[in-house]
């Protein structure tokens, strides 16, 4: 019998879909606005199978695929490629889920309640509504290549189709609380993580309470304004609302239909990965994620951020968060000012008191001889808790514009696109300063 990794990792069925004619696409009522996205570097192949390292040995219970008949694989619009993808992919992933913790399970939408309700739904036997409905732990949306493509975010005549279709699925994901989604098309699965943008407690209170845009996909930001932030009503904002909360521009990975074989992410592997993160770690909104391979200490033992496994003792390679208080990640130091493992194996001299407490846990792959990658951005601009001290480096920059969005943009430490806008950055001589948690950014002129 094959295992869950094999079995994951086949190749798709061959996909017809000449008789798709082009569009344009829904347009949904809501303030959350994308002007771009940013790759979402960790999840990767290695990553993910680091992690689920022994669930993914283990032995795939799993009927075998049926056989695709000639007018199966005949795509001409959204309805028809749904047929497909619940034919031939998910139950692949779902028979692969079945045997895990909660009894995950992917499928329509339209089980989770709400009217306005995406196509797909990830559900758990742990996650029930106080309503006693399914918890929708996982919102998808299906759409038909011709109309939505990753590339369409860095081509102007497309740009607004593109936003279309992201907002409609970061807005579902802000409905039902969770960090994670995805878009699957007849040529890529794209799977996103949504992020909180910290703002001031004073200016969260006075905020006044956004109207719904009518048509996001004709609406763009200026260079000082982040996804969802805008102008509204005089009724005022509610922080327990995160369809009016501001977000981040999402993080993003694109994983081809026709990726498949070994050490191959594929559409299969990457549904199954997700569903798994959001069923057993951590699916909140929050204002920061610590690294996808990487443990925390609850007080007891410790606990991976992203599986749920619990361990009394770390393991050689493991990757332990420590912050300089009792406060959440979000506020606590950046992936750099961590204390790592020693060679041998053992945790840093810091006090496990001061690990990072979450409200939810996930299992781990122990005993990996090799350190877990940084998270995806040094997050240079949130705002600096505590009393904890750190010595910034000066750092000389060039502000640059996006190309579609206009937006203004540098270059982080870790070289990841930051956004930023003139308001953030000081006057001083010979140019700005702008002061980050570790390092001080120099730059000397914006662009015009």
């Amino acid at each position: 019998m094959p295992t869950l990794l094999e079995a994951l990792t086949k190749r798709n069925v061959a996909v017809n879909s000449q008789a798709v004619v082009g569009g344009s696409n829904t347009t949904t009522e809501t303030y959350i606005e994308p002007g771009g996205w940013r790759m979402w570097d960790e999840f990767n192949y290695d990553t993910l199978t680091r992690i689920f390292r022994r669930k993914l040995a283990s032995e795939y219970r799993g009927s075998s695929e049926p056989l695709a008949l000639e007018l199966d694989l005949v795509v001409n619009n959204e309805e028809t490629l749904e047929d497909l993808l619940r034919r031939f992919v998910s139950p692949c992933v779902n028979y692969a889920l079945e045997h895990q913790q909660g009894h995950p399970h992917l499928g329509r939408g339209s089980r989770c309640g709400f009217e306005d309700r995406p196509d797909w739904s990830a559900i758990s036997t742990e996650y029930i509504t106080e309503h006693g409905q399914f918890a929708n732990i996982l919102p998808g949306d299906t759409k038909l290549d011709a109309k939505w493509s990753p590339w369409m975010s860095e081509d102007m005549g497309s740009f607004n189709e593109w936003q279309k279709v992201l907002a409609q699925e970061l807005t579902y994901m802000a409905r039902y609380r969770t960090r994670y989604g995805f878009i699957i098309t007849d040529a890529n699965l794209v799977v996103l993580r949504i992020t909180r943008e910290l703002i001031g407690a004073g200016l969260a209170q006075t905020r006044p309470r956004r109207e719904p845009a009518v048509s996001v996909g004709h609406q763009r930001h200026s260079s000082d304004v982040t996804m969802g932030s805008g102008d509204g009503s005089s009724s005022f904002y509610s922080d327990d609302s995160p369809l009016e909360w501001s977000y981040h521009d999402p993080e993003y990975a694109v994983i081809p239909w026709n990726a498949h074989g070994k050490e191959v992410l594929t559409i299969k592997l990457a549904l199954w990965s997700l569903i798994m993160m959001a069923t057993s770690g951590n699916r909140g909104i929050d204002y920061s994620y610590p690294p996808l391979d990487s443990w925390r200490y609850n007080g007891e033992g410790y606990v991976h951020n992203t599986s749920g496994a619990t361990k009394a003792e770390l393991s050689q390679g493991d990757h332990l968060l420590v912050e300089p208080n009792a406060m959440s990640w979000e506020g606590g130091q950046d992936v750099d000012d961590m204390p790592q493992l020693t060679h041998d194996g053992g945790t840093s001299s810091a006090d496990p008191s001061h690990a990072c407490q979450r409200d939810e846990v996930e299992a781990s792959v122990g005993g990996s001889s090799r350190q877990a990658a940084q998270g995806p951005e040094d997050d240079d601009q949130k705002t600096e808790f505590g009393s904890f001290h750190r010595h910034h480096k000066r750092k000389k920059v060039r502000i640059e514009k996006h190309l579609v969005t206009r937006k203004l943009y540098y270059l982080n430490a870790n070289g990841d696109k930051v956004d930023t806008g003139r308001a953030q950055w000081t006057r001083v001589d010979g140019g700005y300063e702008l002061k980050g948690r570790k390092n001080v950014y120099f730059t000397e002129q914006f662009p015009h």
